[in-house]
């Protein structure tokens, strides 16, 4: 980005990153995917996280068991209706598979700390804010999720296999020349969008 003028707002109302198990888990014997979204303020602290869960009813059950530790539980994609005692979830899913979203005060098991270079030197978001030139966004993630696991007998350190998603959108009359290391970018002409795709640890 060259000689534009740069605002956090940029980076602190549009990155989101969403993360996802790499393989599906088990769930009273039926498959269940888990996606989170989560949106990033411009230090890489995530705020307001929605999770995704879709249960795969392969076996067109009238009834399917589920747990989840999810705030305000919604069916994004029906109308079948469920009973919650607790973590314990009972939905009427009359063969059909089950989409849901809700929300977690749980911290994410995927930390990210984002770091600004404006014309060779590092700078804070708010600091940046109204200036022009060249700048260099670098996005960091952690993955949180570790485990000592015996492989041959040995204790070696394992992380749990998450995908990240990373994306924003940025205004070409404020932005322009944009080029990412790891990822893909789509232009339209007013506005360029950034994404990209990593797994930490």
């Amino acid at each position: 980005m060259d000689k534009n003028k740069i605002f956090t707002k940029i980076i602190a109302t549009s990155l989101i990153f969403s993360i996802g198990v790499i393989s599906s888990s088990e769930v009273m014997a039926y498959t269940k995917e888990e996606t989170v979204y989560s949106k990033l303020d411009s230090q890489g602290n995530s705020y307001d996280t929605v999770v995704s869960e879709h249960i795969k009813n392969t076996d067109k059950e009238q009834l399917l068991k589920d747990m989840s530790e999810l705030l305000e539980i919604t069916n994004v994609n029906g109308d079948e209706e469920f009973k919650q005692d607790g973590n314990s979830l009972e939905w009427q899913a009359c063969g059909n598979d089950i989409y849901y979203q809700g929300k977690i005060n749980k911290t994410l098991p995927i930390t990210s700390k984002i770091t600004y270079i404006l014309d060779g030197e590092e700078i804070s978001a708010k600091d940046i804010a109204g200036k022009s030139g060249k700048v260099k966004i670098t996005i960091e993630y952690k993955n949180k999720d570790e485990h000592i696991v015996k492989i041959n007998g040995k204790n070696t350190k394992m992380y749990t296999p998450f995908v990240v998603i990373t994306g924003t959108i940025l205004n070409n009359t404020v932005a322009k020349n944009i080029t990412i290391s790891n990822g893909k970018i789509v232009d339209n002409g007013t506005k360029t969008l950034v994404a990209a795709v990593t797994c930490p640890g």
